[in-house]
């Protein structure tokens, strides 16, 4: 099969885009010091796409797709996995949904294959159905009995309050008993459809081979799925407590930020990283060296195609809330009146791009990361994209950031633990 040279037109070396005739999205980064492949398709298939009263269907989902094919049974099908040496999975995300396979190179055809079995003729039986459902039932038990899992559903859930991008993501044990056989089949037949499908593969692989098996086995595949529910977050500043009685105070801040797509969204990455990246950012060295305020501190960034956000994280005592919050507030605000230091930056350079290096390093991991930038962007970063975008960002960036955007309006804040509002805030926050 030839392959249209129009579709490599202004990619970089060793990255290739097809499209099939049926909608099928394909893209590849080709690593030829590997001996690895690992390729999967994306899907618009998530927690944002799920009916109303159907919360937890998609991650239920997840798990039954594996568990039994037109030809196969779960262990039948577990097992010619093995027989590969195929490592397999998916996973399920506020927005999309992934299922992928890991293998050495020379399994690409057989591994496809199985994965062609598993996303278009799956049989969700109902005897696996009960399994499944009693391991997404076990899995909201274990959560409802983690607060730092509940601290960030309860800042995430009021930062994008009232859209879909707020649900739970594993749904609440009432709705998933009352999922039904008949609720995962609707689903399949609703969001797995060609237009909606996004073939990603790195490593070691033929591209032209690639494309004539994906041709050759999902060529045929015909359908529409519709366009994902836009999501329209608004933030408002907001405070959020769950009492809980015990010796731990959790907090979670949330505030708006450059999204994925941004020209800042690297600047916001440093910001990030100098906030609570590392043992060497701000809130680790004042919080935690500085005071003993805390047993865990960090910040990071959060994305979606809606809106960005930056997102922090304390894990304290009662007797030590209030202060930790306060000293967490100052620091936004000091950040954001002040920007950072010439040796703050560079350091945040050096740091992110090694991450950046290290991560890049399995076909794994660039599998994802050219996924990810495709589905947001339509282009595929390289690791020397990043890198050069890490190295632009300036101090005098950082202050635009923080012009454009506020550290502390509108901020969502977040708590689990025995203090009351007045006790935890007190007037630390303008709006409380």
């Amino acid at each position: 099969m030839n392959v249209n040279t129009n579709d490599q037109q202004g990619l970089p070396t060793n990255y290739f885009h097809h499209q099939l005739p049926n909608g099928i999205e394909m893209i590849g980064q080709y690593m030829p010091s590997l001996s690895s492949t690992t390729f999967g398709f994306q899907l618009d298939a998530a927690v944002i796409n799920e009916p109303e009263d159907k919360l937890g269907l998609a991650h239920l989902f997840e798990y039954m797709l594996f568990q039994g094919t037109k030809k196969r049974d779960a262990r039948s099908l577990n097992e010619e996995f093995e027989t590969l040496g195929a490592r397999k999975g998916a996973s399920t995300g506020l927005e999309n949904a992934q299922v992928w396979a890991q293998i050495v190179h020379t399994r690409f055809d057989p591994t496809l294959d199985l994965l062609h079995e598993v996303l278009l003729t799956p049989t969700f039986p109902r005897d696996e159905l009960e399994q499944m459902r009693s391991i997404a039932l076990q899995e909201i038990r274990r959560h409802d009995d983690e607060p730092m899992s509940r601290i960030f559903e309860h800042v995430r859930s009021n930062f994008y309050k009232g859209t879909s991008l707020g649900r739970l993501v594993l749904g609440t044990t009432e709705s998933v008993r009352a999922l039904q056989r008949k609720d995962l089949q609707d689903f399949w037949k609703a969001r797995y459809q060609p237009n909606n499908v996004l073939f990603s593969i790195a490593g070691k692989f033929d591209w032209e081979h690639v494309v004539q098996k994906v041709q050759d086995l999902f060529g045929d595949w015909q359908g529409q799925a519709s366009p994902s529910p836009a999501q329209k977050p608004d933030p408002k500043n907001t405070i959020f407590l769950e009492h809980q009685e015990g010796k731990q105070e959790h907090l979670a801040l949330m505030v708006p930020f450059p999204d994925y797509t941004d020209p800042d969204y690297y600047a916001a990455m440093v910001i990030s990283e100098v906030l609570g990246g590392n043992m060497a950012s701000r809130l680790f060295v004042e919080v935690r060296e500085k005071r003993g305020l805390v047993y865990g501190v960090s910040a990071g960034l959060s994305s979606n195609k809606a809106i960005g956000a930056l997102r922090i994280y304390a894990g304290t005592t009662p007797e030590q809330g209030r202060e930790c919050l306060e000293v967490v507030v100052n620091e936004l605000r000091k950040l954001e009146q002040e920007g950072i230091t010439a040796d703050e930056l560079e350091r945040a350079k050096v740091q992110l791009k090694s991450e950046n290096v290290m991560r890049g390093e399995g076909s794994g991991a660039r599998m994802g990361a050219i996924a990810r930038s495709w589905w947001y962007e339509r282009k595929m970063k390289t690791i020397q994209d990043v890198k050069e975008s890490i190295d632009a960002v300036t101090q005098e960036q950082i202050l635009h950031v923080l012009h454009r955007y506020s550290l502390l309006s509108p901020l969502v804040v977040a708590g689990i633990g025995p203090l009351q509002q007045d006790e935890l805030v007190g007037n630390t926050l303008s709006f409380s």
